[in-house]
């Protein structure tokens, strides 16, 4: 197993460029956004080579930096959020989250 160490000054640089790029923070295109805010996120390579920065500096990036964002409880609802779903799906063939949707069409609202 290696280790990969990031100094501090190059982490402090790209961290929100990173997390910006990366898929922490979810924007779909599908959304009601202006054409310039919508995008798919770009993968630890891509965001390396935009940045020319190695891969793995980048993973090491996201991955502290998302950490440092995002609070436990945040992390917490994010897992509830895709046990809940995973287990409706196994039960149903459809998650929660779109089954409270067609729940509502079915009932007329």
């Amino acid at each position: 197993m290696s280790f990969h160490f990031v100094d501090p000054e190059t982490y402090a640089k790209y961290k929100d460029e990173v997390l910006r790029l990366s898929d922490s923070f979810q924007i779909s295109i599908h959304e009601h956004l202006k054409p310039g805010q919508r995008g798919r996120p770009l993968s630890d390579a891509e965001i390396a080579e935009k940045l020319k920065l190695d891969v793995r500096v980048v993973r090491e990036i996201r991955v502290v930096a998302e950490r440092d964002y995002y609070p436990v409880d945040e992390w917490e609802k994010a897992l509830e959020f895709k046990r809940n779903a995973c287990l409706e799906y196994s039960k149903r063939g459809m998650s929660y989250a779109t089954g409270k949707y067609v729940k509502k069409k079915q009932d007329g609202a």
